[in-house]
This record gives structure tokens, sequence and C-alpha cells, in this order.
């Protein structure tokens, strides 16, 4: 194994383990402790890990090509309570009448987790600098940009989650 790919793992390994405490910490809520939030006008819990879940799949199938349909096409929803946003561009987090259950949270960052591990499974290092262009963005991108962001993405939310939950007495992510 090269150090670039001794490298990778290590970060790979790092990001399965946020997972890991992210569904953790969700995994047991309910359904009044996955509505806390920072303040009213603020995302509630469910909102966030729903937020992380449907960017995995985003970011993955739409962005990259990778993974399942089925797999983006459950974060779709009827409709949206935030206004102006279309329906192509809405998730769970958008409908604030239709909260979602730990279970179904849960699922939703297994079954998106996955579809990564596939992908960091079989890429390498090579196959992370390859370049494409995004449908309305100027310049390249490439996979290992895509990667961190979604990395950072998730340690923000993550945080988030962790600060909504010990704030009001609850386990947050053991970090």
């Amino acid at each position: 194994m090269s150090a670039s790919e001794s490298a990778l793992r290590t970060l790979y390994a790092g990001w399965a383990d946020h997972e890991r405490l992210l569904v953790t910490a969700l995994r047991d809520l309910t359904p009044d402790e996955l509505a806390l939030r920072a303040a009213s006008h603020q995302w509630a819990v469910w909102q966030m890990a729903a937020h992380v879940a449907g960017s995995r799949a985003f970011w993955f199938h739409d962005v990259l090509g990778e993974g399942d349909r089925a797999v983006r096409d459950m974060f779709r929803v009827e409709r949206t309570t935030v206004p102006g946003l279309s329906l192509d561009d809405a998730g769970w987090e958008d409908d604030e009448t239709r909260p979602r259950a730990g279970p179904e949270i849960v699922e939703a960052l297994e079954r998106t987790w996955a579809m990564i591990e596939a992908c960091l499974a079989r890429w390498t290092p090579d196959d992370l600098m390859a370049g494409f262009r995004r449908e309305g963005y100027e310049g390249v991108t490439t996979r290992a940009w895509a990667i961190w962001h979604l990395i950072e993405h998730e340690g923000h939310h993550g945080g988030e989650i962790s600060l909504i939950l010990g704030s009001n007495g609850l386990a947050g992510l053991d970090l």
C-alpha cells in the first residue's frame, strides 16, 4: 500500500467514525428530542440529520454519478414549507409538516454511508483527482474536493446536533 493510500484510509476511517458517532447519538432519540433546536428560527435536530444524509445522496448520485437512484429518490418530497424552493431542490429537511423519526433518519444515514463506503473502497488516489464539470458552475471539481466538502459539512452539522443535544442534557457525539 502506498503512502497516499495509507493516508486516505486514515481519513476515511475518521469519517466512518464520525458516521458511527452520529448514528449512535440519533438512534434512540424521541420525536420531541429530534425536534429540539438551538433557536426557533434554526433547523431541528431531525432536519440537520436529514440534510446530512440528503446531501450525501445529492453529491454522490447527482454530482458524482454514483450510487443507487432509489437512495437518492428517498429524499424527494411532495411539498416544501420553504417559500420559493422548488421541489427539485427540496429534501426532507424542507418539509416541516413531516418530521422524520429516529429509525428513518438512521436508515437514511446508513444507506447513504454504504453508498459512500462502496466508492471509497473502489477509488484510487488517481480517481480522486479526476476532474469533472458541474452543471451551472465554472471550472473543474474533483472527487477529492467533493469528499472534503462533505466531511466539513458533516462536521459542521454534527457539531450543531451535538451542541443542541448536550445543551438539553442529552448525549451528543462523543468526540
